[in-house]
């Protein structure tokens, strides 16, 4: 195994996390709200926090690794689609955790703990409708990477 695959299989890996956090993610909250509100109110405030100990996390990894195997390659650049595709993906995971994830996650447990419960649905299924285009997405990607779209 040389260092273009170890570089490969961490790159995937950290594919792998944030694709399978986002699943968690889709799964965990009908399971959490028949624990309780206490429960799901907590939900809410760990994926909001997965945002910067999670997701970014994967995202660096995924650049840094992407990035190397791009310098390591005599067939394809920065300017080979899949790779700007890629290089995308992390920007646009990057701006939904700053944007969408992180702040209304904490709204959610917020709403949910104040009893509000009509604008803590309203802001789970707006949480839940950008975790399912971040989902679409990512897997978008995945697919072009897999297929080395543009080579």
């Amino acid at each position: 195994m040389d260092l273009r695959d170890t570089l490969l299989i961490i790159h995937i890996a950290g594919a792998g996390v944030w694709l399978g956090a986002n699943v968690v993610q889709a799964v965990v909250p009908p399971l959490a709200a028949s624990q309780g509100k206490q429960v799901l109110a907590g939900w809410y405030r760990i994926t909001a926090a997965l945002s910067s100990r999670l997701y970014i996390p994967a995202a660096l990894t995924i650049l840094v690794t992407g990035i190397l195997l791009v310098l390591r390659s005599e067939v394809y650049g920065f300017d080979t689609p899949f790779v700007g595709i890629g290089m995308g993906m992390i920007v646009v995971g990057a701006v939904l955790g700053i944007v969408v994830f992180d702040p209304v996650g904490k709204r959610v447990a917020e709403e949910i703990e104040a009893g509000a419960e009509a604008e803590a649905r309203a802001s789970a299924t707006r949480l839940a409708g950008f975790g399912a285009l971040d989902t679409l997405l990512l897997l978008f990607t995945i697919i072009v990477m897999v297929l080395r779209w543009g080579v």
